[in-house]
Formats: C-alpha cells, structure tokens, sequence
C-alpha cells in the first residue's frame, strides 16, 4: 500500500511531468503511478502517447531508499519523443530532470542503452558511462547502464 507521503510526491510528480508535456509538445500525457511488483519501488508513466504528428512516450521506476524512507534513484525504462534530433528529447529530459531533483531527493538517474545513436542523445544530456560506484546500490541489471548523478 502506498503510504501518504510517496503517494503525494507520486502525484506532484505526475502533475509537473503533464505541465512539461503540455509546454513542449502540447497536449496532455496524462501520467500516472502505479506499485511496482515488490514494495521498494513505483512506476511512473503517461497514458496519452501521441497529438497529430507529435508523440511522446515515458516509463520509469522510482526505487526506495528504505533506510531513509525517501527515493534514492531513478530508472528509466522507456524514453521516446517525435519529431526526433530537433532538439524536443532534449528539452523534456532536462524539465524532467528539474522535476525530479525539485519533488524528491534522488541521488541519481540509470538507463540501460544498447544502441550508439541513442547512447550519444543521453551523454549528451549529461548521463556517464558507470564508473562502478553504485552497482551494489541498486536492484537493476548493472551492464551497459549510464548514469546521471543528480548532486
């Protein structure tokens, strides 16, 4: 069960995710969270993927620090924008970004990338390569992941 304070951090979030959406791609993603299989994180997507020629397409997890009873990180499952390499994807990464070092006190962000083109868009946004510091630290598949440290 989620307790108040993840759900109204949960729901700030959703909303401030819609006004970046509604600003850079003009209509509404309708986001929304959900409990993830296990109690140490919640999902966090839009339902509205597309307006006439644009669409955009977001799902994350935030996980729990659990010792702190706060959120300790981000991973990015699915990240998509269209019109692409005009500089949008750009653009709502960053709102995003703002968002979440505004709503929560996340330590960093992790994403997984197998594709060049896209590996170069998230280095661009100042997402690293893992240096291996915090593997131990989260409950994902550590290979191939970039990072964005959020302090």
């Amino acid at each position: 069960m989620i307790n108040k304070v993840d759900e109204g951090v949960l729901i700030d979030l959703c909303e401030q995710f819609n006004k970046v959406i509604l600003e850079v791609l003009g209509f509404y993603g309708e986001f929304r969270y959900r409990e993830g299989e296990s109690d140490d994180y919640y999902i966090i997507s839009n339902k509205i993927k597309a307006s006439k020629e644009k669409r955009f397409d977001l799902n994350m997890r935030l996980y729990k620090n659990k010792e702190k009873n706060e959120f300790l990180y981000v991973y990015i499952l699915w990240f998509s924008v269209n019109p692409k390499k005009v500089g949008l994807g750009s653009i709502i990464i960053n709102e995003i970004i703002e968002v979440l070092k505004a709503c929560t006190n996340l330590e960093f962000l992790v994403l997984h990338t197998d594709d060049n083109e896209v590996k170069y868009f998230w280095m661009k946004n100042n997402f690293m390569i893992s240096d291996g510091k915090i593997e131990n630290r989260i409950n994902i598949n550590t290979r191939r992941i970039l990072i964005y440290n959020v302090y």
